[in-house]
């Protein structure tokens, strides 16, 4: 134990504090290891929310790439379901849905088959003397054969449908 003799009584107090095993001063001089690890923990926590939380701009453009391909496989079965031609137009703005009924096109505007706006950055890529693309689906489950580049970013996802109106969705590696 120290000697605190000679000095004031507040001197003395501390004095005593750092000379007693335990004592209070000792225990406000700095954090435990667990407690570090404790907060580092819960930072390690926070960034991975952050990281995972991010939108990733290139699942961006395979997410909207993915959701036009079920559209237009929606397109098909509905072709098929109706015995009646339904088209997809796409142009650098969106796609929209269309029904072939008594030679006529009719627009569809209801339900699964509103037109739809390409997200903010996402465009096709279409021939440089096309202005839009069609997707015909006939009745009897055919199609004719076409294909739509989407970009974004300098990164491309092609969704094309085949004549036997399979839809398919490549990613370039």
């Amino acid at each position: 134990m120290r000697d605190c003799r000679g000095f004031g009584p507040a001197t003395q107090h501390s004095c005593a504090a750092f000379s007693r095993p335990g004592g209070s001063a000792a225990k406000a001089a700095g954090f435990t290891l667990v407690e570090l690890m404790v907060v580092l923990v819960i930072v390690g926590l926070m960034g991975a929310a952050v990281v995972l939380t991010a939108p990733d701009d290139s699942r961006t453009l395979v997410r909207e790439a993915d959701t036009f391909a079920a559209r237009l496989v929606h397109a098909g079965e509905e072709a098929i379901l109706t015995a009646r031609v339904v088209q997809v137009t796409v142009d650098a703005h969106g796609y929209a849905f269309a029904r072939q009924s008594f030679g006529q096109w009719q627009a569809l505007d209801e339900g699964p088959f509103e037109p739809v706006a390409w997200a903010e950055g996402t465009t096709p890529m279409l021939d440089g003397r096309q202005v839009q693309a069609s997707f015909r689906f006939e009745p009897t489950g055919g199609s004719a054969e076409q294909r739509v580049l989407l970009a974004r970013n300098g990164r491309q996802v092609e969704v094309a449908v085949g004549a036997s109106g399979k839809v398919r969705v490549h990613v370039p590696r």
